[in-house]
């Protein structure tokens, strides 16, 4: 009995040895399996995760760009003194996400803070085109277009006293009121612009009646590539430039016929000179000759007959060296 016994408690610590060396293994196994599996599973996770990191700091990076490029804007229309406290806002919420440098995508943030800025340069131009519409009194020219530049300025400042308005609503309401000013402006410079036009062409027949095509060439061809400068400046929407040029054209081509007119009645009037003194030599040369016949003899002094004074004051042509400018512009459009 005592040998039975021995036997089985001996088989029993096998048994238990047995099994437990397999649990541990079995335990073993399984944590290495599951830690093995957290790892694979942390890997699959990270790649995608650093892939979205990158994706987002380079979005982040670009509309960091964006918004730095119309922030100078802002600061070149004059932003900084016409509208110092949103400015200072707008920067100070700029720099706070310019200094986090978390890695993560502030494209939103960062879209408002740039049309912000888009907003505050637009008001800014606004604001100045205004000054000189009225510096020059130029509203009645275009009023309804006025009215509204200056209904849609004031809607802009309300609606940037209130805090919670988007940047995207502020530009846009910014960019209404710049363009209606800028429709007064450019309405009332396209007038002018034709106006000086026809100026300049009144100026140009003037010139073309004393001949200055001929007597001064150079000078009348610089007169018409004004016009005709003018003539591109308008139909490339730039009706300031094209007045300039049509009023730079008028006062030259004025100063042309002028002192080509001045300097031809001159020379006529030393022509008429010369004729009358021709005349008194014939006429003395005459009675000498009733008087004191000279015979057939050249004497000194005393030109022959046919003798030419002066040249003739013709030219061959001259119309066909007038620079031909049509009378009316192609409209800008």
């Amino acid at each position: 009995m005592k040998k039975l016994f021995l036997l089985f408690c001996v088989a029993f610590a096998l048994v238990f040895a047995s099994c437990k060396s397999t649990s541990q293994e079995t335990d073993n196994g399984s944590a290495a399996s599951l830690t093995d599996g957290q790892i694979e599973e942390t890997e699959e996770k990270n790649e995608p995760d650093n892939a979205a990191s990158a994706e987002d700091s380079s979005k982040t990076a670009s509309a960091l760009e964006a918004a730095q490029a119309s922030r100078q804007a802002a600061i070149d229309a004059g932003a900084k003194d016409l509208y110092g406290t949103a400015f200072a806002a707008n920067d100070a919420a700029f720099e706070a996400i310019k200094a986090l440098d978390d890695g993560k995508n502030h494209e939103a943030e960062l879209a408002d803070i740039k049309a912000r800025f888009d907003a505050l340069a637009a008001a800014s131009k606004a604001k100045k085109l205004k000054e000189r519409i009225d510096n020059e009194g130029l509203a009645k020219n275009a009023q309804a277009d006025y009215d509204a530049g200056e209904k849609a300025l004031a809607e802009f400042d309300a609606l940037l006293a209130a805090a919670v308005t988007p940047g995207a609503a502020l530009s846009k309401k910014a960019t209404e009121a710049y363009n209606s000013y800028y429709a007064v402006y450019f309405k009332s410079y396209k007038k002018f612009a034709s106006d000086e036009r026809k100026n300049a062409l009144s100026k140009k027949k003037e010139a073309d009646a004393v001949k200055a095509q001929i007597a001064r060439k150079d000078e009348y061809k610089n007169c018409a590539n004004l016009i005709i400068k003018g003539d591109q400046q308008y139909s490339t929407s730039n009706p300031e430039g094209a007045f300039n040029s049509y009023k730079e054209a008028t006062a030259n081509f004025d100063a042309l016929a002028k002192d080509v007119a001045a300097k031809r009645a001159a020379a006529q009037k030393a022509i008429e000179e010369a004729k009358a003194k021709v005349q008194a030599s014939n006429e003395y040369a005459a009675k000498a000759d009733v008087e004191k016949p000279l015979g057939d003899e050249p004497v000194a002094g005393i030109e022959a007959e046919d003798t030419v004074l002066l040249e003739k004051d013709e030219f061959e042509n001259p119309d066909k060296e007038i620079i031909k400018i049509d009378e009316n512009v192609q409209e800008a459009k």
